[in-house]
């Protein structure tokens, strides 16, 4: 907490300790239950439609596997076919191959006519194979696109599953503002079981958007030193900058303040009352919470 000068200061401090305590005899009055809370389940309307999605990417898919696959046997036919072919018409050529004058003769325009026509189908076939070959490019992009509007398609519905639980997206990341209150670890523990983490900040803007969506509540966000006092970390892996860092902190934050209990502060939250800057804090105390569903570049 920030150093205390003046009578109103000191009374703000009393005032303080006053509410820590009683929100620590609280705490103590009613504990929270331990464990993951359950997963809200998804709405039947929900469900129908990631089926049906499903389903149709799935068929989708058949179709153009069974598609692919028919173009690879036309197209291994026409090769065998091609090559018969060219074999034919090299043994026609040696045997037009004249022994002599009069075996020359004797062979005629009958088999040049026939080799002609040979020659020609030879090249019908590679025209054919050609066309196979385009086909077999085109159904396998097919193939690709169809691959990538699944991964989008099951993107999107996932999305659209965190939208309706009341999350937020900004920046490509998604955000989740609690209405209740919990402690430091409940409150990550409960991020964890919707596949995030309690919230970085990668930039000023980040740090103004968390700021404003805060609405002049407590949050906890996911910066803590437990473990050694004065090393921070967030704990969804993103690196700490101190220096980037230090425009967030509140003025004369972290103190490490024991409250009296001799228990530090080793979790940081977002506190209204200093701007909305950054506060260490006992990690027992209950504040609301924001959990971050990450895509973007980590950052500070």
């Amino acid at each position: 907490m920030p150093v205390v000068r003046g009578s109103a200061q000191c009374e703000g401090r009393t005032m303080a300790d006053e509410n820590i305590y009683e929100n620590m005899q609280m705490m103590k009055a009613s504990p929270q239950p331990k464990g993951n809370p359950l997963k809200t389940p998804v709405p039947y309307r929900h469900r129908k439609e990631d089926l049906v999605v499903i389903a149709v990417l799935l068929l989708l898919s058949l179709a153009l596997a069974i598609s692919l696959l028919v173009v690879t046997l036309l197209y291994i036919r026409a090769q065998n076919k091609l090559q018969a072919v060219e074999e034919a018409v090299q043994k026609l050529q040696v045997s037009l191959q004249p022994d002599n004058t009069s075996d020359a003769s004797a062979k005629g325009s009958d088999s040049l006519q026939l080799l002609d026509e040979a020659q020609a189908g030879v090249q019908t076939l590679k025209d054919q194979l050609g066309n196979v070959s385009a086909a077999y490019g085109d159904m396998q992009m097919c193939l690709d696109i169809s691959a990538a509007r699944a991964g989008v398609e099951g993107r999107c519905s996932h999305v659209r599953k965190m939208f309706s639980k009341g999350w937020r997206l900004y920046g490509g990341n998604l955000y989740y503002f609690s209405q209740e209150e919990k402690s430091w670890d409940e409150a990550e523990r409960f991020c964890v079981s919707r596949d995030s983490h309690l919230t970085s900040v990668s930039s000023q803007a980040e740090q103004e958007f968390l700021a404003n969506e805060s609405k002049g509540r407590d949050h906890w966000i996911g910066l803590t030193d437990r473990g050694t006092e004065g090393s921070w970390r967030w704990v969804d892996g993103t690196e700490y900058r101190a220096d980037a860092s230090r425009g967030f902190w509140a003025p004369n934050q972290p103190d490490n303040w024991d409250q009296g209990t001799g228990g530090g502060e080793d979790c940081v939250h977002i506190h209204p009352i200093n701007q909305n800057l950054w506060n260490d804090a006992n990690c027992t105390l209950p504040y609301r919470w924001i959990c971050k569903h990450a895509h973007g570049p980590a950052g500070l």
